[in-house]
């Protein structure tokens, strides 16, 4: 049997797991496109081969079609894929969406079910159509997440997880195994994350919300924040703590020599903090 022709698209280690399982495999040829947008340069130096792309443009689409792939594969990719994209190759295009669907749906996802306080950290793969998010879908696999675990422990679960996942997928499309239409109930759209949206509250915040903000935004993200002095204090790593004193919320006191600060409910601890000037 020839090998399948496949494209892989991504800016992110995601999709390098993905490609560096897959090629092991010797059943595949695979062209890499990685976008330029929010790319993790440290790839340039992990691949030999590979087109960095600007725009999914007409010209872009048309060359594509010349390659007559057997499946395109998103695998962390920023720019939203054309139709005619999608379509292009023989059995279309597959998404690694991170999270669980439809509740997940849009950006983010992985932040997103930190912030909200998920036990179960969900992942997926969809068939992708001209709607963002709504394919049907092929593969959906949960993680246990511990409260000592941040958005790094769960990037290295994800990465590693998704090679398996992908090569499955591939097989059940060559056996022709459909995916499962995805229910409308709770279906929801959540926000693409800016770092604007990482500044804590401690008007409205509970110390649990501090706590899973500031899990959700450790690196390789910028960090949760707040402002003090014309300063934004970015926050790596807390902890809760229970807090009768009669303090405001934001109001600050030192135990054992160690920063709390006062939330809506219950304080948190500060346990790694970093200065940088307010812009």
């Amino acid at each position: 049997m020839e090998n399948i022709n496949i494209s892989i698209f991504f800016n992110n280690l995601r999709g390098l797991s993905v490609y560096k399982y897959l090629v092991k495999k010797k059943e595949y040829n695979i062209d890499i496109y990685l976008s330029k947008k929010n790319l993790n340069k440290s790839l340039l130096l992990k691949l030999k081969d590979y087109k960095l792309v600007d725009k999914l443009d007409n010209k872009f689409i048309k060359n594509i079609k010349k390659k007559k792939y057997f499946l395109h594969i998103a695998a962390g990719w920023p720019l939203k894929f054309p139709s005619e994209l999608i379509k292009s190759s023989t059995k279309g295009t597959i998404n690694l969406h991170a999270g669980k669907l439809p509740e997940y749906r849009g950006g983010s996802p992985l932040n997103w079910q930190i912030i909200e306080g998920k036990k179960k950290i969900f992942i997926s793969i969809i068939k992708m159509t001209k709607d963002y998010d709504k394919g049907s879908i092929y593969s959906q696999k949960f993680f246990k997440l511990k409260s000592s675990e941040n958005i790094k422990d769960l990037h290295k679960k994800v990465n590693n997880a998704y090679p398996l996942m992908t090569q499955s997928v591939i097989k059940d499309i060559i056996k022709n195994i459909k995916p499962i239409k995805q229910s409308k109930k709770n279906a929801r759209y959540m926000k693409q994350r800016s770092d604007a949206d990482g500044q804590i509250n401690w008007e409205t915040m509970s110390a649990n919300n501090v706590f899973n903000l500031v899990r959700a935004l450790d690196k390789p993200y910028q960090g949760a924040f707040y402002i003090n002095k014309k300063k934004k204090i970015r926050i790596f790593k807390c902890r809760k703590v229970k807090f009768n004193q009669n303090l405001k919320s934001g109001e600050v006191l030192y135990r054992n020599r160690k920063k709390v600060i006062k939330c809506k409910t219950d304080a948190v601890e500060i346990l790694k903090e970093k200065k940088t000037n307010y812009k």
